[in-house]
């Protein structure tokens, strides 16, 4: 689908996304309820990332709130910083101890992820 956006036209993908147009996402959403969303996915060759991926998919607080988020304000978030050494994590609030997941795919997680969040998905352009 295609619509007119600030003066461009973009194309935005409802369903499930081709995998390439994952890559090069980095946007941040605010909500009223002091709640944010904030994506970043990158294809990348680096050798710190042997799945192909970078990415974080967060859902936090605007303002940390021990314990209902962790210090940082994260409630659920899903990243690999640290892919080469300790794999693929899920932080989730209380537990300050991330989890180890097994990686399903960047189309899978990113889809995951948005069914574990009480937000919409972000349209992809």
């Amino acid at each position: 689908m295609e619509r007119y956006l600030r003066g461009r036209i973009q194309t935005v993908w409802m369903g499930t996304p081709p995998t390439g147009e994952l890559s090069g996402l980095d946007r941040a959403e605010t909500y009223d309820a002091g709640t944010l969303v904030r994506v970043f996915v990158l294809r990348t060759a680096r050798e710190a990332y042997p799945s192909g991926w970078a990415y974080r998919l967060h859902y936090g607080a605007t303002q940390p709130n021990p314990p209902e988020t962790l210090d940082d304000g994260t409630i659920r978030r899903y990243d690999n910083a640290h892919e080469d050494t300790k794999g693929h994590e899920l932080h989730v609030a209380p537990d300050p101890e991330p989890r180890r997941i097994q990686f399903p795919g960047m189309v899978d997680l990113w889809h995951r992820f948005w069914r574990e969040i009480p937000k919409e998905s972000f349209d992809i352009e």
